[in-house]
């Protein structure tokens, strides 16, 4: 790739507003600091990661560091965000859990089981919490849809609505496709139905994503009363306790199992022995990264409420 597209292609990272009022500075920049040669790869880095940073601001992530309101709806974002991303590794950690309590020994199935129902306990609580906050903002969604703004919406909603459409299809086909398999074969017996499954998780993976997107363009663009503001500061702070807590669940779930059911987790014979999977890992790193973004945002949101009872 020559220098020019190089060029023209980190510039393009950046929100086009941003573009417009910043993109000949940011160019001449780059030229300069490269000279005749080519950009390092740390200084891409460096503009990439700005990039991000200005389309995270854009989006409302970052929020609006002069107003304790932009920063408390930031902060509630930002937890939303990271719930979705622990959702989606949730849902890798299930594709383990299945059938584990008929494979485990009876006198080693206590401690699993403690942990595993402090996981599920862990995500109807997030669930609901998260279901309370996007109540607590329907007045608002009313008036604001009331007000004329749904062509400001409409594109990140019915692209939502689209993937949903198509979730729910390769649900449908996947069923019917897994009901002439036997257990073996819906284990990784069969290729096909394996390449199947992974193209539906990604397909779910974005389906959720997308709804997440909908969500924050929608909600960054509403007029939240300070007690709806004060309200998902602190459901924010719970959905990120809950998310704490089932990654604890889930850590303490598969260590005991891979101590007392080890063939569970590796789908190996009943008895034998068994390591313990890579994905099980990384979908238990990425709950943990999850809870982390989550602590982020919730800290955020809380740190701007005394701001913003002094702006009611």
């Amino acid at each position: 790739m020559s220098r020019r597209n190089v060029d023209g292609f980190l510039l393009g990272l950046y929100p086009a507003p941003w573009r417009s009022r910043y993109g000949d500075e940011l160019e001449a920049l780059m030229r300069d600091c490269a000279g005749d040669q080519r950009m390092s790869w740390r200084a891409r880095g460096d503009v990439v990661f700005a990039a991000v940073r200005e389309r995270l601001r854009v989006v409302g992530l970052l929020g609006d560091g002069s107003l304790p309101s932009g920063q408390v709806r930031a902060g509630a974002l930002l937890v939303l965000s990271a719930w979705a991303v622990f959702v989606v590794a949730g849902v890798g950690v299930s594709k383990f859990s299945e059938h584990w309590q008929d494979r485990t020994p009876a006198v080693s199935r206590s401690l699993p089981s403690a942990a595993f129902h402090g996981l599920m306990i862990g995500a109807a609580i997030g669930t609901l919490l998260v279901l309370g906050a996007i109540v607590s903002a329907l007045p608002s969604l009313l008036r604001f849809l009331r007000g004329g703004g749904w062509p400001q919406i409409r594109r990140s909603v019915l692209g939502a609505v689209f993937s949903s459409g198509l979730t729910i299809a390769a649900t449908v086909a996947l069923a019917v496709w897994a009901h002439r398999l036997n257990v073996e074969q819906r284990n990784g017996g069969d290729l096909g139905y394996s390449i199947a499954f992974a193209l539906w998780a990604i397909a779910a993976a974005a389906c959720l994503i997308s709804w997440t997107w909908a969500a924050i363009a929608t909600a960054r663009r509403l007029t939240l009363p300070p007690i709806v503001l004060r309200l998902d500061a602190w459901i924010a702070s719970a959905v990120c306790m809950a998310m704490a807590a089932m990654t604890a669940a889930t850590t303490a779930w598969w260590i005991a199992l891979s101590h007392s059911a080890p063939w569970v987790l590796s789908g190996r014979p009943d008895g034998t022995s068994g390591g313990l999977p890579a994905q099980l890992l990384a979908y238990t790193a990425l709950m943990l990264v999850a809870s982390l973004l989550g602590a982020v945002g919730a800290t955020r949101a809380l740190r701007a409420l005394p701001g913003l009872d002094r702006t009611t």
